[in-house]
């Protein structure tokens, strides 16, 4: 994960209020709020790994527009079933984020160490 800045700190899910912005860990980007959280398969985070064996905590958000969707959509080993996925990264420095989940709706599924919240 890249260097955090002073005052910067990884997301506290339960300090999380509804207005609280969370930003990129690279570059400091706003990506999503805490009003935008959702529950998949009964919870808001997860963890999870892919084929590889690499492990990710994801949090779920119905909105993220500080994130960029790229590729096609892949049913292949989807996290949550019935959704197809696509990798998301950050608008301003590309860093990878998570993923975009799509099928009846869109939700993102964003790596937790991969946000920060600002301290002012």
């Amino acid at each position: 994960m890249p260097d955090q800045t002073p005052g910067d700190a990884a997301i506290d899910e339960t300090a999380l209020s509804e207005d609280d912005a969370l930003y990129c860990a690279g570059c400091g980007h706003l990506i999503t709020r805490g009003r935008w959280r959702i529950r998949r398969n009964g919870d808001h985070e997860h963890t999870v790994f892919n084929p590889a064996g690499i492990v990710y905590r994801v949090v779920c958000f119905k909105e993220a527009p500080g994130v960029a969707a790229r590729g096609d959509p892949s049913g292949e080993f989807t996290w949550f079933k019935g959704y197809a996925w696509r990798i998301a990264d950050c608008t301003e420095c590309g860093l990878h984020l998570g993923w975009r989940f799509e099928g009846g709706d869109v939700f993102f599924g964003l790596v937790r160490t991969n946000l920060i919240q600002r301290e002012d």
